[in-house]
């Protein structure tokens, strides 16, 4: 699509005005009705083909191109739409107007981005062939994610999605409007251990008549952090903080139990099932020289997300036409966070890419999720562009 710049600067008044209405009103995942409600009111007036209505919140909205091309191809555009239980700290004139919430992960962006991409879409429908399916997925960020719910509800389907795109805006230092590519494993699959280590309490002084659980606790977390050299291989990044441990009330009183709590993170799927394989390995040896009781709670999160390298390729050549190569860039190592565009490509074996789009920062610069956390808006026309970009040059590319 010639001059897509050009088109989005346009309409970036009114994409402005909408991201900044979703951030005065963040809602946290599955509660995003009122976020809902103006996408849906938005989605109607650009005029596309239809809405639908998957799960309680969020939007999967179609476009059909009248271009000439391969009517049957369908191209999906992902953005999440939740916010996050964090008080606002950023002094921004449109900050969130509900104590205790915010957009602190760039999803009022993204949604807004995706409106603005249904936008220009409907009014260059003869630009494209094949339909683009627009996914406003609600809970990303709060576990199970909406992302798998909405595959098992058939989102990938009717009509069926060949690839998929999403992206996300991320802070730096100083780039703004950088579209960014990585080929291969993107992002970190996630699982989460609650332990408990029940042992049998008494007097500090006589410790030989206890089953000290916090000592077997402790053994326990050391072991753990051997997993990586020791139980997989080295040259695999595996990333297991533990991020909590309680345990005791008394300095002179051995408690009945501990516990301790801990994320793994890892790229490559065999890895991520030897790492979970090898916490209940340990947890029965440890049980077995302490006489203590290890419970584990395993939640299995997101996996890990795989960028198809020649779809990704293919974007980038066109994303580069499209915007300049100036603003296209590859990046050499994988994000360790984790992100649930995975289940879109995982669950169904769908070629995808997930785009990240540096957007500087206002104020003081910080990670997302920060209470402080602000993005420029000069970087959204970036945003538009790829999600416009990689879905039409993907379905006028096929025959």
């Amino acid at each position: 699509m010639e001059h897509i710049l050009q088109a989005v600067e346009k309409i970036m008044p009114e994409i402005i005005e909408i991201r900044r209405e979703i951030h005065r009103h963040p809602e946290i995942g599955r509660k995003e009705v009122r976020t809902t409600a103006l996408i849906k009111e938005k989605l109607m007036e650009y005029g596309v083909d239809e809405i639908q209505s998957p799960m309680p919140t969020g939007a999967v909205a179609l476009i059909h191109g009248t271009g000439q091309g391969n009517a049957g191809l369908c191209a999906a555009v992902r953005a999440d739409i939740d916010a996050l239980p964090v008080q606002e700290e950023t002094g921004l004139p449109f900050s969130s107007q509900v104590p205790g919430m915010m957009h602190a992960c760039g999803h009022d962006m993204h949604a807004s981005m995706l409106l603005g991409a249904a936008k220009i879409l409907c009014e260059n429908r003869d630009k494209f062939s094949g339909t683009i399916k627009l996914i406003f997925q609600p809970s990303e960020d709060t576990l199970p994610g909406g992302a798998k719910e909405l595959v098992e509800k058939g989102v990938m389907e009717d009509p069926h999605v060949d690839v998929i795109f999403g992206l996300h805006m991320v802070p730096d230092e100083s780039v703004v409007g950088e579209v960014e590519f990585h080929k291969g494993p993107l992002t970190t699959s996630v699982d989460l251990f609650d332990i408990t280590v029940k042992g049998k309490g008494g007097h500090g002084s006589t410790p030989h008549l206890t089953r000290d659980p916090i000592l077997a606790a402790c053994q326990m977390v050391t072991l753990l952090q051997q997993i990586q050299s020791r139980y997989t291989d080295p040259m695999e990044t595996v990333i297991f903080p533990i991020c909590s441990f309680h345990s005791g009330d008394a300095p002179n009183v051995i408690p009945e139990e501990a516990k301790f709590g801990g994320v793994a993170r890892s790229y490559i799927p065999e890895i991520r099932k030897q790492v979970t394989e090898q916490v209940f390995n340990i947890a029965k040896g440890v049980e077995a020289i302490s006489g203590t009781k290890v419970d584990i709670n395993h939640y299995e999160g997101y996996p890990a997300c795989y960028n198809d390298p020649e779809l990704t390729e293919e974007t980038m050549k066109a994303m580069a036409e499209a915007i300049g190569a100036e603003h296209v860039s590859e990046k050499k190592d994988p994000y360790s966070f984790s992100e649930d565009f995975s289940y879109y490509t995982e669950m169904t074996g769908t070629p995808g890419v997930y785009m990240m789009v540096k957007a500087g920062h206002e104020g003081e610069l910080v990670a997302l999720h920060n209470a402080k956390c602000a993005m420029k808006e000069d970087a959204m026309p970036y945003g538009i562009a790829a999600l416009v970009t990689a879905a039409t040059a993907y379905l006028n590319g096929r025959e």
